[in-house]
C-alpha cells in the first residue's frame, strides 16, 4: 500500500522515512518529494509498504507523531482523477472571459495570411 507522508521537516531524508516505517512491514520504497529545478524537499513523500495491514497498522500508529521536529500527517495515498482535483476551484467570474471560439488577434482585426508568396 502506498502511503502518503506530510508536512516533513526539510531535513528528513527517504532513510529517515525508512527507519520510521521499518518496524511495520517490509518496505518497497521511501521517498521524499524535491523540486525539480532547485533540489529542495516539497515537504512531503511517500512510503511503500508491502503487507497491507501492516500499513493501516503504521497509518493508525504513526499519523500526528513528530519526526525531526515536525508533526507529521501519515494517511493512505489516495489517486484521483484530473478532473476530481479540480472540483474545488471557483468558476471564472470576470468580465473579460474568452469564449472558446474566440482568439486573439493581437491588435488585428483581419486575418492576415501566414505566408506570403513573391513572385
Amino acid at each position: 500500500m502506498n502511503i502518503f507522508v506530510g508536512n516533513l521537516a526539510s531535513s528528513v531524508t527517504a532513510d529517515d522515512l525508512r527507519r520510521l516505517f521499518s518496524g511495520y512491514g517490509t518496505i518497497i520504497n521511501a521517498i521524499v518529494m524535491k523540486d525539480t529545478g532547485s533540489g529542495l524537499p516539497l515537504g512531503y513523500g511517500h512510503v511503500y509498504l508491502v503487507s497491507e495491514n501492516a500499513a493501516l497498522e503504521a497509518i493508525i500508529a504513526l499519523n500526528r507523531t513528530t519526526l525531526n521536529g515536525s508533526q507529521i500527517d501519515v494517511r493512505e495515498c489516495v489517486y484521483r482523477m484530473r478532473r476530481e482535483r479540480r472540483t474545488s476551484r471557483r468558476a471564472w467570474t470576470g468580465v473579460e472571459r474568452r469564449v472558446s471560439s474566440a482568439r486573439r488577434h493581437n491588435g488585428h482585426t483581419e486575418s492576415v495570411p501566414l505566408m506570403r508568396r513573391v513572385t
